[in-house]
């Protein structure tokens, strides 16, 4: 399976329609610049900040306060996705947390509370559509 979401669906947009997200966790450049690419298409979104593993996610979940975390699995760092996905929502309780691998993790993510949804990176032409749904907000 390529996507999944799971749990509600709970808007978190702004009084200005913004939506925040903090595009955690992709260690490779190429693939952190084209997930700004493809976000950048609906207006609705800002990117707050970026982080290449998810021990820098956590630090930065200090200051920040997203409504989303793109989170990858595979990282730099002690810690993988799936096992910073509990940490991160429990310092951003508020946040859905899309994990967005190139691994199948379908089944591991299901069994996760912490993640909302999962997304394989070979389907990321349904990145757009999967975020707009996570957090409410009707196709722009």
């Amino acid at each position: 399976m390529g996507s999944a979401t799971f749990g509600y669906n709970v808007g978190v947009a702004s009084a200005d329609g913004i939506v925040e997200v903090l595009m955690v966790v992709e260690d490779e450049p190429d693939m952190a610049t084209l997930l700004r690419v493809i976000l950048a298409r609906e207006p609705r979104l800002r990117i707050m900040g970026t982080a290449a593993s998810a021990e820098e996610a956590l630090a930065e979940l200090d200051t920040l306060h997203p409504g989303l975390v793109i989170l990858d699995h595979g990282l730099n760092g002690t810690l993988t996705g799936l096992a910073a996905a509990p940490l991160i929502k429990q310092k951003a309780p508020q946040a859905k947390i899309l994990l967005f691998t190139a691994y199948d993790l379908a089944s591991e993510a299901r069994k996760e509370p912490a993640v909302d949804a999962f997304l394989r990176k070979d389907r990321i032409g349904d990145l757009l559509p999967t975020v707009q749904s996570l957090l409410g907000l009707e196709a722009a």
